[in-house]
């Protein structure tokens, strides 16, 4: 009797965390946003310059005063110190809604609009220079260096905004947790339109004031450990095709910290957005070893460095299979699908594997409550190395799902249900 009654409990348990973490509704949607929002840490955004992909560092703060009405301020800034901004962006408006996500399981799509109030303030000469060019006298408009703008009714050529036609924006949102995500720029520095919706999650952003305490180092060291941090949906990166091309890729992460010394991470790629089917698995484990301090990037972030000694790859389709074995260097056996092939120690040019190269990347370990963050990828799709190519931002995060970060009144809750049973 007891262990019937003790399984009832437990299986009440887990019922209630599932709901309480996974499932969400638009309502559920509307009834978290209200709150102020802020960015972790300096965001890279890829942005498009002609025929190039530049990188851009934004800060964000969000407060949605209502489930339809917000302020917000954007800072983009020159470079990955975050000194020097270059604009800044704020206003006031309204949120619609839009639908679901065809994509994103849970996310909703909208449209920003900032009707009420629309502001920009240009911080250096060649901006203000490049604005003045674009905006000749329009609306009785002169472009000052470090004066905001009231841009709400007026036309920005710069910007590719109208005379009395609000600024709007299209988005979605997606609520885990504690962490708020809105849609991100493609690999190209495309933004998102009404035909051609958001496709990622940004980095979240997170409550303000944050009440979380940085960990230290050795509390980060063990805190990793025991559990698996994986991807919370596809993640849409920034990669390179064989003629070292960029290209939009589309994977997950699965990252496992075996031991204080040693790491396994396994990558899957997709064919695409949303339910499309698994390409490829690539697993590599190795040694990492703690760098340097990176709390200039975030309070109680960590540089590191992982290096990849052994490889495995698994093709997960047919496609897939043929096109490896289409590349296939003398000796070694043909690949099969669904079959994990050691490739540690091999020469295989097709994807860039020398068996005399070491590999390895400077990357950045940051933990916050049931979330890890890596390092953000170059927008030009290379690797992480040498350390001169760290991107001082984090990347979209990873979930450890048996790990919990509701606050102890939820807790406390769902402990007085399960004593009531």
């Amino acid at each position: 009797m007891f262990r019937k009654t003790y399984l009832t409990k437990t299986i009440l348990t887990i019922t209630i965390v599932l709901n309480v973490v996974t499932s969400q509704t638009l309502d559920d949607i509307k009834s978290q946003i209200v709150n102020d929002w802020q960015s972790i840490a300096l965001e890279l955004v890829p942005t498009s310059q002609g025929d190039q992909v530049q990188p851009e560092y934004k800060r964000r703060q969000w407060n949605f005063t209502s489930d339809s009405e917000f302020t917000a301020s954007i800072e983009t800034f020159m470079d990955k110190s975050g000194q020097i901004k270059k604009l800044t962006f704020s206003g006031q408006g309204e949120i619609t809604y839009q639908g679901a996500s065809d994509v994103i399981s849970g996310a909703f799509l909208c449209q920003i609009t900032f009707s009420k109030q629309a502001l920009v303030t240009l911080h250096t000469d060649d901006l203000v220079t490049a604005f003045n060019g674009a905006q000749q006298g329009k609306d009785g408009v002169t472009w000052v260096k470090d004066k905001s703008q009231d841009i709400t009714t007026v036309a920005v050529p710069a910007m590719g905004k109208q005379s009395n036609s609000p600024f709007l924006s299209y988005d979605l949102v997606y609520i885990r947790d504690d962490y708020l995500y809105m849609g991100e720029v493609d690999v190209f520095g495309t933004h998102a339109s009404a035909d051609n919706p958001p496709k990622g999650l940004s980095a979240p952003l997170i409550l303000n004031p944050d009440p979380e305490t940085s960990l230290t180092l050795d509390e980060l060291k063990q805190s990793i450990l025991g559990g698996q941090w994986t991807s919370l949906t596809k993640e849409v990166r920034p990669g390179l095709n064989n003629q070292a091309k960029l290209m939009t890729t589309f994977q997950t992460r699965t990252l496992t910290f075996l031991s204080e010394l040693e790491f396994s991470l396994v990558l899957t790629s997709y064919s695409g957005y949303g339910q499309s089917s698994a390409l490829m698995a690539m697993e590599v484990v190795g040694p990492y070893e703690w760098e340097e301090d990176a709390s200039q990037v975030v309070a109680g972030a960590q540089f590191a460095k992982f290096s990849m000694t052994q490889m495995y790859i698994t093709p997960m389709s047919d496609e897939i299979t043929a096109n490896l074995n289409q590349g296939l260097p003398q000796g070694m056996d043909p690949f099969k699908t669904n079959q994990k092939v050691n490739m540690t120690g091999k020469d295989f040019p097709a994807l860039g594997l020398s068996s005399g190269s070491s590999m390895y990347e400077n990357d950045m370990v940051y933990q916050r409550q049931n979330r890890l963050f890596l390092e953000a990828r170059p927008v030009d799709g290379g690797m992480l190395q040498p350390k001169e190519r760290r991107t001082y931002s984090l990347q979209r995060d990873l979930i450890d799902t048996s790990r919990s970060s509701f606050n102890g009144f939820l807790i406390l809750n769902l402990i007085m249900v399960i004593l009531l049973v």
